[in-house]
């Protein structure tokens, strides 16, 4: 609820607080006329009329072409200037860098990838990145200093600061400041988060788990990885490593890709992720040692799936990552090891986002602070110039 405008030393705060509750309720409903703007916020319709007044001044609102409805002059509507800036999404993985760039609504405007290696050197990486980010920028037609916020997901252990701790997948990664390499070149906020994390906050907003508030989201690829979504929210726990079942031995879920790499059904001599490939197409169409080699793979998979499960108890399980997209053939035996495993097996849907996920849970990420900052809840960001 916003709160009536009054004179006194307060008039200044109020007046935001009430422009940040008008920008929420317009922002969330597209467009939306005075009095509807009025019902939503509680605020009087002259204290509204003034607030858009302002904010279209400042370039954070702008009319909408009136429709006309029935007899009578239509009612003008306004709507949140979602051009007004750009968020940008990246996933910084060991075999590929991709970026995405939105505008504030979400909306992605371009995007690009860039094939890595896990042998690449430190600064390779960070140099491949930042090609990533200005070929993306440039295919939006967007300059830097329109990036209002960016959102990072890469392999390994993050912590609040943005620094990598831990990143078994790419032997120099740990110790990388990828917050501060990217603020050099980026004027907001960069966020950096764990790539299987920012993987579940984009399914359940955009993807597979859309408008579930309790998922569990198994990454299956090279590596592994699991999200956890609880009560709507992305859940990293107190140090950042909720949900990561790594140095579990007893899981063995780290080297379950062996079973699919060691299939002796392949031609020898090819690339991993052709050998994986070629072994799951033929379990597809029925091979029994490659069969075999899917059932032992999943196997050990669903039981490092079914122990967040059993803590969690969510809605349901995603199958997301790279091999996410034979899920005709993870699939069916991925459901019956859960319901196994787990005393209530969760609903268990395969990612829509594919090889996406990661970096477009950046731009998720991206949003939550523009929400945070529009609710009061953060430090400000720059407003807008009108254009």
């Amino acid at each position: 609820m916003a709160v009536q405008q009054g004179g006194g030393a307060d008039l200044a705060r109020l007046r935001r607080f009430n422009e940040q509750a008008v920008l929420t309720a317009v922002r969330a409903a597209g467009a939306r006329r005075v009095a509807e703007i009025a019902a939503d916020t509680g605020l009087s319709r002259a204290s509204v009329e003034d607030v858009v007044r302002g904010l279209i001044e400042r370039g954070w609102l702008a009319e909408q072409a009136p429709v006309a409805v029935g007899r009578g002059r239509p009612a003008r509507r306004y709507r949140f200037r979602g051009e007004a800036g750009r968020l940008l999404g990246i996933d910084i993985g060991a075999y590929n860098i991709r970026a995405a760039v939105a505008d504030l609504n979400g909306t992605v405007l371009a995007s690009v990838r860039t094939a890595s290696t896990p042998r690449s050197s430190r600064s390779r990486r960070l140099a491949a990145l930042d090609a990533a980010v200005r070929d993306c920028l440039a295919a939006a037609d967007t300059n830097p200093g329109a990036v209002w916020v960016t959102g990072v997901g890469t392999t390994g252990w993050v912590d609040r600061a943005g620094r990598v701790v831990l990143a078994n997948a790419i032997p120099d990664w740990s110790g990388v400041d990828l917050a501060g390499h990217l603020s050099a070149a980026l004027p907001g906020p960069v966020l950096v988060e764990n790539d299987s994390k920012l993987a579940a906050l984009a399914e359940q907003r955009r993807g597979a788990g859309r408008g579930v508030p309790d998922m569990v989201l198994l990454q299956a690829g090279r590596r592994t990885g699991i999200g956890l979504v609880i009560d709507g929210r992305l859940h990293r726990g107190a140090g950042g490593v909720a949900g990561d079942l790594s140095l579990l031995p007893t899981l063995k879920w780290e080297s379950a890709v062996e079973f699919l790499r060691q299939c002796p059904l392949p031609p020898t001599g090819v690339l991993a992720g052709n050998r994986i490939d070629a072994v799951l197409a033929a379990a597809g169409a029925g091979d029994p040692a490659a069969t075999r080699a899917v059932r032992r793979y999943v196997r050990t998979m669903a039981g490092a799936a079914a122990a967040a499960v059993a803590i969690v108890d969510p809605v349901a399980l995603v199958l997301a990552g790279s091999l996410s997209r034979r899920g005709d053939v993870l699939l069916p035996p991925l459901v019956e090891e859960l319901a196994l495993l787990c005393l209530r097996p969760p609903e268990v849907r395969v990612s829509t986002l594919g090889a996406d996920a990661v970096a477009l849970g950046g731009v998720c990420l991206a949003q939550d602070r523009l929400e945070s900052h529009l609710a009061g809840t953060d430090r400000p960001l720059a407003a807008p110039a009108a254009s």
